[in-house]
């Protein structure tokens, strides 16, 4: 299995990853044109920060609500693939652990890395709502993105048994892909609802398509 993704997957997400890094570039103008449907995400990525300052100056860290958040994501893709979840434990100091019966995954082991999870629920949460309410839920799916990407850069780190699993270089490939298809999805889907989140994803993997079958002509 950690052959087999070392081989092929990780050249493929790869490849999906340049792709989606691209169609992000190129879509910096639609973004600029429609910077204001994204101001409350964007009031929330500064609350973020703003309280990332308050705790500092008070000697407090997220470093619990890391945790906690990096072992639900294990427990979420543990479930929705059919694995039975045997316990759960989250501690600021000592770390945290899910056990569950059977075999990890990809799926499971790389979750807290490559979904954000609160952002993600809270986005489609923030579709449902009146506008008074809606904006408030944007402005947490901006906090959620940021604080979803500052646990990434904290713990996505060789030392991590997560990315031993199936190799590094499928985890990371894993970890960019996975970032760099679901943030901005997840940022369109509360700013501009399903249509305009699908219409970023179905761009980016047809950028993907287009080097693909171009690579593959020199086969």
């Amino acid at each position: 299995m950690k052959v087999l993704c070392t081989f092929a997957g990780a050249p493929l997400l790869l490849l999906l990853a340049f792709a989606f890094g691209d169609s992000l570039w190129q879509g910096y103008g639609a973004f600029v044109e429609n910077w204001k449907i994204f101001q409350f995400e964007f009031y929330g990525v500064v609350a973020y920060f703003a309280l990332r300052v308050v705790l500092f100056a008070f000697r407090r860290n997220l470093e619990f609500a890391e945790t906690f958040c990096h072992e639900l994501n294990h427990t979420v893709f543990a479930v929705l693939t059919f694995h039975k979840v045997e316990s759960f434990f989250a501690h600021a100091d000592e770390g945290g652990q899910v056990t569950f019966y059977g075999n990890t995954n990809p799926v499971i082991s790389l979750a807290p890395y490559t979904f954000p999870l609160f952002a993600f629920v809270m986005a489609w949460i923030s579709l449902i709502l009146i506008p008074e309410a809606r904006i408030v839920a944007q402005g947490l799916v901006g906090f959620f993105l940021m604080f979803h990407l500052v646990s990434v850069f904290h713990e996505a780190r060789p030392r991590q048994t997560d990315l031993k699993e199936f190799g590094y270089a499928f985890s990371y490939a894993a970890i960019l892909f996975a970032n760099l298809f679901w943030v901005p999805v997840v940022a369109w889907l509360s700013a501009g609802g399903v249509s305009l989140a699908w219409a970023w994803a179905k761009s980016g993997f047809e950028v993907a398509w287009n080097w693909g079958t171009y690579l593959w002509s020199f086969v």
